[in-house]
């Protein structure tokens, strides 16, 4: 049964405005579409966006009502404005807080819907837990395994840049190109990152997570994001930690997204060097 996260991220630039005018679409490389799982179930755990400029509010539809009740708004949350950096110097707010989450099933896909004004550019994230979704094999331990195989602590820079695109993902940046410090064939847990400038989403791909996109808030009012992957597992009492062979550095790619154009976070994602591998899912 191999569990997996997936960060999924929807935005528009240059939007209608009006009452849910605009239709947000995924990100290159993502989907809305809920991916085929097998035993268990799934369920969006977490959840946060911005607008560049103004107040917003989305609306998440699925089909089911199970997961948001109807086809008229469903899911309604809103976005204040100028939290909390200003315009264009905007992070994330969280809208899905603490022990709330939203079930999805397979053969489902989301329609997520913006108020907004005119000419504003919006961006969310979400993050869907599977509990069973078969080729992902991600490498994923609890924060008690963490601590036991805990060898050192290391934080590591990267430059990833935002795109000029508001709401795109930026360039993909390998997470060793600024920073190529990691022993060699040593396993590391990805803790969490902190960040110099305010950026709504940071995300990584690679071959230990089973090629999903990975990833959190850069900043938000409720997060505290050199610890974010820890309190995922803390939260949920569940294996949560990203977990990566350092052999694989060059292959995970890290990408940021914001409401800012080409805005370059100077990301430090905090590591503990593991004495051997990880069991996944313990």
């Amino acid at each position: 049964m191999p569990h997996a996260c997936v960060l999924t991220t929807v935005s528009k630039a240059g939007t209608t405005g009006g009452t849910f005018g605009d239709t947000l679409v995924a990100n290159a490389g993502d989907s809305v579409a809920v991916a085929n799982y097998g035993d268990g179930g799934a369920r969006w755990l977490e959840a946060w966006g911005i607008d560049s400029t103004s107040v917003a509010e989305l609306s998440i539809i699925y089909t089911r009502p199970q997961s948001t009740h109807d086809q008229q708004f469903g899911f309604r949350a809103a976005i204040q404005s100028l939290v909390p950096g200003g315009a264009n110097a905007v992070a994330a707010q969280d809208f899905l807080p603490g022990a709330l989450t939203i079930d999805v099933y397979k053969s489902d896909t989301a329609t997520i819907k913006a108020t907004t004004t005119a000419a504003d550019n919006i961006l969310m994230s979400y993050v869907i837990e599977y509990d069973d979704l078969p080729g992902a094999a991600g490498v994923f331990a609890s924060w008690s395994q963490v601590q036991n195989l805990q060898l050192s602590a290391v934080g590591i820079n990267s430059l990833a840049q935002a795109s000029a695109t508001r709401g795109a993902y930026g360039a993909q940046r390998a997470f060793n190109a600024d920073d190529p410090r990691l022993h060699a064939n040593t396993w590391y847990a990805l803790l969490g990152y902190t960040a110099r400038t305010p950026v709504t989403t940071v995300s990584m791909l690679g071959p230990d997570w089973g090629g999903q996109r990975i990833g959190g808030p850069g900043s938000v009012l409720e997060f505290h994001t050199a610890g974010y992957f820890v309190d995922q597992a803390v939260k949920w009492g569940k294996p949560l930690i990203p977990c990566f062979n350092s052999n694989n550095a060059g292959n995970i790619l890290v990408q940021v997204a914001d409401g800012a154009a080409s805005t370059t976070p100077n990301l430090d994602f905090i590591l503990y060097e593991l004495s051997g591998p990880p069991t996944p899912g313990a």
